[in-house]
């Protein structure tokens, strides 16, 4: 008999060591953010394996918490750099959960809870779109969702295609000139080509016009291409836009495509019942892309790809497995598809626990409190900026993508300069530690791109991080000002 005597005291331990280390990461004030080369962070840490015998466990401890003290801190209120901010600590319990049982997710029989978990998960994403009789999927990330989708959308129309490749045929694939850039990857990885991928012109919203997809769609046949996808996305990167899900619907039915929804960052909103009409039309789609590690505050990463029929993923991504885990007499018992059957990958691990964990705690109606919550605080920033003479919104914010400029009023500086100036800006910021925002740009006009993700963002908090940008912007001037004397 094996003497596992031990076990427990080393767990304990572990859990202990966690324990400290996380008292420490939230026991004192900390900058948002680190900046520095990489020769300045490796000055701070050793993160050398270079000793044969290792370290001691208090050694490891010591390099865990410097770990945590350089790393952005993405829990904090003043980080706004991703699409993602603050801690949900229910899912951070099921994620230490899932990480101790080492569940994998392939079949039932190796992780029976887990599937069952994943199963509620994805029937009650489903049941959102309005997917009444889908199926779905944990993967990867959206990165990943998005390249499914495509897969998805390649086996509808040439199911022979998984046996005999492309033999000549060219496929073309549709997205908005606003999409992310995993759609171009996902067209590379499935070798229809980054060229076969049309970016279709966005409107001054920066949604996808039906117009211009119409004329692609007819371009490429014209020139003897295949059209078999479009993809549309809910919430776009840099301004939170949303397709305009309905007439892409009309006009792949029209000419046989499939629709594929990106909603890694906006799907939220279908929680919201005031705001769900962001994405009218989406049960219409074939298939759509989550991302609960996104706006729901689930450690990274927790992507779902769902479709609108049974069957569909099987069909896509099957192949493989049948004489040592997939085992053909066991589907009398079980004929369901196995979820490894459904997957581009082999091992998966239980990262439904962490989603399952934050709805529990919170269910379907704390979600839709935090959207309600951010879309209230947005609509308060954006009539904020609107009311100051010294602040631009240069995009429009359907979402929570503000995206605006600080213009000093005292000194009139041409565009270009306010551009760089609010460049500048999100790097004093970062390099103070007070705030961890990025820049980006949309009709040629550079500046502060603020996502609103944090549960605690408030009026107050808003208006006082206005008051910094400001101060921080004229510092800047005085600066650039001393410089050429």
């Amino acid at each position: 008999m094996l003497d596992n005597s031990k076990e427990p005291a080393t767990l304990s331990a572990t859990v202990e060591s966690l324990v400290r280390i996380a008292d420490r990461h939230t026991a004192i004030e900390r900058p948002v953010c680190h900046t520095g080369t990489k020769d300045s962070f490796r000055s701070q840490i050793d993160v050398s394996l270079e000793d044969p015998t290792g370290a001691s466990p208090e050694e490891l401890e010591s390099a865990l918490s410097d770990f945590l003290r350089l790393n952005p801190d993405v829990g904090r209120l003043g980080f706004h750099k991703q699409l993602y901010s603050g801690v949900n600590l229910p899912a951070v319990l099921g994620e230490w959960v899932a990480t101790l049982s080492n569940s994998v997710m392939h079949t039932f029989k190796v992780g029976p809870v887990s599937n069952l978990m994943e199963a509620e998960v994805v029937n009650q994403l489903s049941r959102l779109v309005g997917f009444e009789n889908g199926e779905g999927l944990m993967v990867s990330g959206a990165s990943q969702a998005n390249l499914v989708s495509m897969m998805l959308a390649r086996h509808a129309l040439f199911p022979d295609l998984k046996e005999t490749g492309y033999a000549g045929r060219e496929l073309v694939a549709f997205v908005s000139d606003q999409a992310h850039y995993s759609m171009a990857r996902a067209a590379n990885v499935i070798g229809i080509g980054t060229r076969n991928l049309v970016a279709v012109r966005s409107d001054a919203d920066g949604r996808m016009m039906p117009d211009a997809l119409r004329h692609a769609i007819e371009a490429a046949i014209k020139d003897g291409k295949i059209p078999f996808y479009i993809g549309l996305t809910a919430g776009t990167t840099v301004l939170g836009a949303f397709d305009p899900v309905p007439k892409a619907v009309a006009l792949a039915r029209e000419f046989g495509l499939w629709v594929h929804v990106d909603g890694a960052w906006g799907a939220p909103v279908l929680f919201s019942q005031s705001h769900a009409d962001l994405l009218s039309g989406c049960d219409e789609a074939d298939s759509f892309t989550w991302d609960a590690h996104k706006l729901l505050n689930v450690p990274l990463t927790a992507g779902i790809i769902l479709t609108r029929q049974k069957g569909w993923l099987h069909a896509a991504t099957s192949g493989g497995g049948e004489n040592y885990l997939f085992h053909k007499e066991a589907k009398q018992e079980q004929p369901e598809p196995e979820l490894g059957e459904l997957s581009i990958q082999s091992a998966r691990r239980a990262d439904c626990v962490k989603v399952w964990s934050a709805w529990k705690a919170v269910g379907r109606d704390g979600f839709a409190q935090k959207v309600d919550h951010l879309m209230e605080q947005k609509a308060h920033f954006l009539a904020y900026l609107n009311d100051q003479p010294d602040f631009d919104i240069i995009a429009p914010a359907p979402y929570l993508n503000v995206l605006f400029q600080y213009r000093p009023q005292h000194n009139s500086i041409a565009e270009p300069d306010v551009s760089k100036l609010n460049v500048a800006i999100c790097e004093r910021l970062a390099e103070t530690g007070e705030a961890f925002i990025d820049y980006a740009s949309f009709s040629g006009r550079t500046g502060i791109r603020m996502i609103l993700a944090h549960s605690d963002i408030s009026e107050l908090y808003l208006n006082d991080l206005c008051d910094r940008i400001r101060q921080v912007g004229d510092a800047l001037e005085i600066e650039q000002q001393k410089s050429l004397l």
